[in-house]
């Protein structure tokens, strides 16, 4: 195939799509290109692999209904599981769905995870359909000459066990990011975003959209995910609730100010009227939002990606970010518990006992 073709996919030569990350988004994504017929997907499961393996999952859909013991193609553990098949033949995949969390402050980077297989399918494509802003770097860096999509969700949809809840119609927007190791980047990129599109989009299903700017439509994104996602979690409240306590105009607002402001730094002008919209978009719902979901599960969060990065930037650009700011240092705290509770950090409590109990609050 020449970068400007496209390939032909069809039910009796389906593409093999890796999905890592069986969260909402990555189990949504795996249904639909099951449903579509045109692909065999393949996921990996971690912490519900046994129990996926043997049940399949139960699927509540705003858009496809009510599904029970669904799999896909195949369920495998780790990585290095879905390099071969089950007679031990190297696997080929035209796609590499990346919908894992991004915690790069955690034990294993993504670029970490998903190494093994991008090193035996040098010419797959990645789909990174993560939260944050500058994601891509680290991965061009890694993996050089290798296509790189950016992938923006906006879904309600999360994933606990094996009970997937979709509560509203899937938006998939694809595009390039900018990457300078790609020999024909652009025609090798349109080919691979045309072809994707052709295995997902199912009209009167979803929403797929081919992204010409993929840095704006992430800051974009970003306009929720740095306010709405961040605090909520901070407050463990979902978002319906956490409105009923008022928190539109002292929180919110603020911090989508502080982003519409660092974007600008970049170059990049975010239209006004999108404020009111990610400020309401999940009024009414009860929706327990990502960042939120990994809190109340004693998972790792987002941090760095969401709020750590457009910090970053806001120093660099000489921005001024307080509430921004605030908040990146807030959730790095409760980034600190989850570490604690996950056996990542050692407190040694030890360490205090030479204070004098009896002094203690003297000072007050």
């Amino acid at each position: 195939m020449t970068v400007k073709e496209k390939t032909n996919f069809t039910p009796e030569n389906k593409a093999k799509v890796l999905i890592i990350g069986s969260g909402g988004i990555g189990m949504v994504a795996s249904h639909t290109l099951e449903h579509k017929g045109l692909s065999e997907v393949t996921i990996v499961v971690r912490s519900a692999y046994e129990k996926a393996s043997a049940e399949g999952y139960h699927i509540q859909s705003a858009t496809f209904g009510e599904h029970k013991n669904w799999k896909p193609t195949r369920i495998v553990k780790d990585v290095p599981q879905s390099l071969t098949d089950e007679n031990g033949n190297e696997v080929k995949y035209d796609y590499v769905f990346v919908s894992l969390k991004n915690t790069p402050d955690g034990p294993m980077t993504c670029e970490d995870i998903i190494e093994p297989v991008i090193k035996s399918n040098p010419d797959t494509c990645i789909i990174l359909v993560q939260n944050g802003i500058d994601i891509e770097k680290p991965m061009i860096e890694r993996f050089p000459g290798t296509t790189i999509l950016s992938g923006v969700s906006l879904i309600g949809t999360t994933t606990i066990g094996t009970h997937v809840n979709q509560k509203s119609p899937d938006n998939l927007t694809l595009g390039a990011f900018k990457n300078d190791t790609l020999k024909d980047g652009e025609h090798l990129c349109s080919s691979k975003i045309e072809n994707f599109v052709d295995l997902y989009s199912i009209e009167g299903k979803n929403t797929v959209n081919i992204d010409h700017d993929v840095a704006l439509t992430r800051w974009k994104k970003l306009v929720y995910n740095a306010a709405v996602n961040t605090v909520t979690a901070l407050v463990n409240l979902d978002c319906s609730r956490a409105v009923m306590a008022n928190v539109k105009e002292p929180l919110y607002r603020p911090i989508m100010d502080e982003i519409y402001e660092i974007a600008k730094s970049e170059g990049y002008i975010l239209p006004p009227e999108l404020k009111e919209v990610m400020m309401s978009i999940t009024d009414g719902l009860f929706y327990t939002p990502s960042m939120l979901v990994d809190v109340r599960l004693g998972r790792l969060i987002e941090v760095e990606v969401i709020v750590g990065n457009p910090v970053k930037i806001a120093q660099k650009n000489g921005v001024n970010a307080p509430h921004l700011t605030m908040m990146y240092h807030l959730l790095k705290m409760i980034q600190f518990r989850q570490k604690e509770k996950l056996g990542l950090v050692k407190v040694d409590e030890t360490i205090c006992v030479k204070n004098d109990t009896e002094e203690y609050g003297k000072g007050f």
